[in-house]
């Protein structure tokens, strides 16, 4: 007796953390630091700040050093 599927609902196919920029690949990197500094980058905006951050800085590569 087989039992035919239903197709996922959207929402069902949305599950888990929203995508940081639609088709792009993340990678998860652990950094070590104090409690006091932890709870600082909270305030900063966490990881969001911590990407804009890198996105703004600029790449010593291009600085010809």
């Amino acid at each position: 007796m087989s039992k035919a599927l239903k197709p996922a609902s959207p929402a069902a196919k949305r599950r888990g953390r929203p995508a940081i920029q639609e088709g792009t690949d993340t990678v998860v990197v652990n950094v070590r630091m104090t409690n006091p500094q932890r709870e600082k980058l909270m305030r900063l905006g966490g990881s969001q700040w911590v990407r804009t951050k890198i996105d703004k800085a600029a790449d010593p590569k291009d600085s010809g050093e």
